[in-house]
Order: structure tokens, then sequence, then C-alpha cells
């Protein structure tokens, strides 16, 4: 019956963290998406919790604990109800907040590894083992918080190595570049215009030819031109470092932009 609860918890706490999962992602973060990485990094952090506690017979321990502290169960079924709101409030904030969300996470996460690693340790005294770890599994325990802090420490390094991802900082980042550099072009066409006044007789304005017009070129930015009075165009590409699917923006001499793509 012991073994048939805890699954029944497991279940139900998986369940839960998907609904969650499913109900931030689809609405509230529809126009202002945090990143799939922040969604994943806490999901799996939540199943990590989850799997992890239950394979080292933790659920056991936490409900003598619980059960212990609550004596009644009408007590126990109010905490228990306040216990899933606030792991609700608690991932909804943590997605709202994302990398503070996987770092809250993944103390949680550690904090429960060292827990299960602490009551394997209290097994190892001499005496009688305390109430609440009756039965329990001193092996199972040990490596199930073992294995629980390092993954977490897998998943929250992965998620401090992308932490433009995990932010959505990254989509930013990339609708700015994009800016970025339909800005140069039309500055790089207004200065093609000046330099074909000054310079009437010219067949080509070169990138150099720019510069002498006025226009300033960004550092990262690279530009070619075959631009003339009637045909041509500028072409204004940014460093492969920006992650853009399509880099270059085009613009031709009749003043035509083709942006640049995420």
């Amino acid at each position: 019956m012991k073994k048939e609860g805890n699954a029944s918890r497991v279940m139900r706490s998986l369940v839960s963290a998907l609904c969650i999962v499913l109900a931030t992602a689809s609405n509230v973060f529809a126009n202002n998406a945090p990143g799939p990485l922040a969604v994943v990094s806490l999901f799996s952090l939540v199943i990590l919790i989850v799997a992890m506690t239950f394979a080292g017979g933790g659920y056991s321990v936490l409900k003598r604990l619980h059960d212990a502290r609550y004596p009644s169960k009408v007590n126990r079924t109010i905490m228990n109800a306040l216990e899933f709101i606030a792991g609700v409030v608690l991932f909804f904030a943590g997605i709202m907040s994302t990398i503070f969300g996987v770092l809250g996470f993944s103390l949680y996460a550690i904090g429960r590894g060292v827990k299960m690693l602490q009551w394997a340790r209290a097994t190892e005294k001499e005496g009688a083992w305390p109430a609440h770890l009756e039965g329990a599994h001193p092996k199972r325990l040990k490596l199930a918080g073992i294995m629980l802090i390092l993954l977490t420490v897998i998943v929250f390094g992965y998620s401090m190595a992308n932490i433009d991802e995990v932010t959505g900082i990254s989509d930013y980042k990339g609708r700015g570049r994009v800016a970025q550099l339909s800005a140069e072009a039309k500055n790089a066409k207004a200065a093609a215009e000046i330099y074909l006044l000054d310079n009437p007789k010219a067949k080509v304005v070169t990138c150099e030819d720019l510069v002498k017009a006025g226009f300033v070129q960004h550092k990262d930015i690279t530009c070619s031109s075959d631009l003339t009075a009637t045909s041509g165009s500028i072409r204004m590409t940014g460093p492969n470092s920006w992650k853009l699917k399509q880099p270059v923006a085009v613009i031709t001499s009749k003043g035509e932009l083709i942006p640049a793509e995420l």
C-alpha cells in the first residue's frame, strides 16, 4: 500500500508540473515568451526532485514527518492543498523571473539532496533509528541524494552557459540586431545619394565612397556595394556571432529594403 501511495503521489506531482508548464507557456507567455530553455530547465528540475526523491524512498520519510507534524487528517489535507498551491505559484513565479526561477529550484533541489544525505547519515548512528526513518534504505537515500545534487548542478550549469536563452534575452538581441542592420543600410543609402549628388559622373558607389560621404560604418558590420544611380544595391552583413538566420540587410537603388531575418 505504501508503494502504491508513493507512486500515486509521484504521478500527481508530475502531472501537476506538466499542467503548470502548459498553462504558463500557452497563455501567459504567448506574446512575451521567456525562451523554451527556461521552461525546459525548470521542468527538468521538477522531474529530478520528484524522481530522485521517489527513487531514494524519500517520500516515505517525508510522509512520516508530515504525519507527525500534523496528526489531524483535516490539517494534513489543508497543508497538502496549501503546498500544492505554493508549488504552482513558485513555478509560475520561476518562469516569470526566468534565471531566478532556475536558481531557486536548483537551490531547492540541492537542499532536498542534502536532506536525503542527512537522513542516510542518521541511520549510521548507533542506537534506534528515528521514527521517520523506520523502513528507510540508507544506500538508496544516499545514492539518490548524490545523484540529485549532481544532476541539478549539471542543469544549472547548462542554464548559466546559455543564460541568454534562459532569460529570453537572445530574442530581444536578435530583433535589435535586425533593426541595426536595417538602419545601417538606410544610412548607407542616404550617404550614397549625397555622394552621387557630389559626383554625378561616378559609375559605382563603393563602401569607401560611402565613408567619404559621411557614412560611419559599425565595426562589426561588413559593407558591400555595387550601387549605381539606377541599379545595384548596398548589403550590410552582420557577424556569425549574432546568430541570425539571414544576417544581411539589402537596400536597392530605389530604396527598397530587404531586412535581415532572425
